[in-house]
């Protein structure tokens, strides 16, 4: 029996465990660590702005997060810094950038082609490459990652912990309702409805759009896509709204743009995608369509610029803050909703996660209850000489008998001239342990008798 309870306790950890598995998230901190994340800042101040690192040299960020003047040419007197974290080679860094090259069919108004080259560390060794997906990667990859990487300290070069999250949206086709621009551009764009809430609060309180999303493959890290804006309904902000997506910049139509601008090729891990990627990357003018893109929803607001430009510059009210408003301010663990980063809706996939977890796990566990039960009734059955099934068969067995020969009840069917009961058929092995305890009474009585004699 000690068995028996070893093989179910087993059986029934294996059970709750399938039952959640493909809801585990299978990403993990070393996976990211293969690909270098990084964080665009202007004039000394960090931006929401993540990057898609090329190499040591070169990265992608989205176009929205420069400075333009008035006649949309590129503010030149703005410094722009890269951050680098300690991804892929382990070690941070940061360099001026010296080079800013803006998509030439960059649309500031639909945020068609949202992009810009940066160069930096021009006279510095190549010490990394990360690879950048060369295809949308829907049908390829294990798991796609929406990731963000945010700096604690620019003066250490210290990060936050990576925040990042896994899936798919159900159905990509929702992200059309919010932007026609997704619409007509479903194959060079991603979609999702999540967002990050590790952001330190004093940086922006609302939830924040992931950075870049990253596509899985045989462990094989890539970059995929570039945040590109998100569209919000009934509301005008993340702290508040009844519908959000974020779009991304599938990277891939791209590639043979970003190796004209930079002079040199990038790793899109041919051999591991096994696509024609000569015939990618000969496009160096790939731009997204352009179409009629009004909106009959007026109630869509959309958001495409930094998230952390209302920032305060007040580094003395900062430096005032006692260590429980500071990690306050980065655990969110303020009692007002928005400060904690929470909207009216929560997000819909980690919700319903949640919610297939609780589900799969009670109903496994509900279903083990009753077989233990059960297994246990049968086993005290026998424990105690009883025999349930035979008990079953026997009963039937009976009712046959009765049906055939009548039962208890008096009826027109089952009565006879002196209108008496019929015959009652006992259990037989009532009848044998009835005839087995008479016996032993007999034999009981006869040795008193002998005695007495």
């Amino acid at each position: 029996m000690k068995k028996f309870w070893r093989l179910l306790a087993v059986f029934s950890g294996s059970l709750i465990v399938s039952s959640a598995h493909a809801l585990v998230t299978r990403a993990t901190e070393e996976q990211l660590k293969l690909v270098k994340g990084g964080m665009l800042v202007k004039d000394g101040l960090q931006t929401s702005c993540n990057l898609a690192v090329i190499d040591s040299k070169a990265s992608v960020v989205a176009a929205a997060c420069l400075n333009f003047m008035g006649d949309g040419s590129l503010n030149t007197t703005t410094k722009y810094t890269v951050y680098l974290d300690d991804g892929a080679d382990g070690k941070a860094a940061k360099y001026t950038v010296d080079s800013v090259t803006v998509h030439p069919e960059y649309n500031a108004t639909y945020q068609l082609n949202n992009l810009a080259t940066l160069q930096y560390n021009a006279d510095g060794e190549m010490t990394f490459q990360n690879m950048i997906a060369p295809i949308k990667g829907f049908e390829k990859w294990d798991e796609l990652v929406y990731t963000r990487y945010t700096l604690k300290d620019m003066e250490t070069m210290e990060w936050e912990p990576r925040s990042y999250t896994t899936g798919w949206i159900d159905f990509e086709y929702k992200c059309d309702g919010l932007s026609m621009v997704h619409a007509v551009n479903v194959d060079d764009m991603m979609c999702t409805d999540k967002l990050s809430r590790d952001v330190p609060n004093y940086l922006n309180p609302c939830p924040m759009p992931y950075g870049t999303a990253l596509g899985i493959y045989q462990n094989n890290v890539s970059i995929s896509s570039l945040y590109m804006n998100s569209a919000i309904k009934d509301g005008d902000s993340l702290c508040s709204y009844t519908e959000q997506y974020a779009y991304f910049t599938a990277l891939a139509r791209y590639i043979g743009y970003f190796e004209k601008v930079i002079g040199r090729s990038i790793d899109v891990g041919a051999d591991l995608f096994l696509v024609n990627v000569t015939a990618i990357s000969l496009s160096d003018s790939f731009s997204m369509y352009e179409s009629n893109f009004t909106m009959e929803d007026k109630n869509i607001t959309m958001l495409d610029d930094d998230f952390y430009k209302d920032q305060t510059e007040d580094t003395e009210l900062l430096s005032s803050l006692s260590e429980s408003e500071l990690a306050s301010s980065f655990t969110g663990s303020s009692d007002d909703p928005a400060v904690n980063g929470i909207d009216t809706m929560e997000d819909s996939n980690d919700s319903s996660n949640r919610n297939s977890i609780i589900i799969g796990v009670c109903v496994s566990v509900g279903g083990l209850l009753v077989i233990c039960a059960l297994i246990y009734y049968v086993y005290w059955q026998r424990r105690h000489g009883r025999n349930f099934f035979g008990r079953l068969r026997r009963t039937a067995d009976q009712a046959t008998l009765e049906a055939e020969f009548g039962g208890l009840s008096v009826g027109p069917l089952h009565s006879n001239a002196d209108n008496e009961l019929p015959p009652v058929y006992d259990d037989p092995v009532e009848q044998n342990i009835n005839a087995f305890s008479t016996n032993s009474n007999a034999k009981t009585d006869e040795k008193t008798e002998k005695k007495k004699g």
